[in-house]
């Protein structure tokens, strides 16, 4: 089982895409976590703003996209 968890993992990780910045923004929960047993609303409330502004960043880049996108007519 874990020879083929470690195959599965340097088949589908590489350090220079996307999981590796996965993963190295799951290490950012874990002081969330911390957090939240000592400041349960104000790291619910900093949680709540990070994922407000990615949404907002993501949905932006997505109108922008489109309005800039080039137009194809057949």
């Amino acid at each position: 089982m874990l020879s083929w968890m470690r195959r599965c993992w340097q088949d589908n990780v590489s350090y220079e895409g996307g999981y590796a910045l996965l993963w190295m923004d799951g290490l950012l929960l874990i002081p969330l976590v911390m957090a939240a047993f000592f400041y349960p609303i104000e790291a619910l409330i900093a949680a709540g703003a990070v994922l407000l502004l990615s949404l907002g960043v993501y949905e932006s880049c997505v109108i922008w996209k489109r309005r800039h996108a080039p137009h194809t007519h057949a």
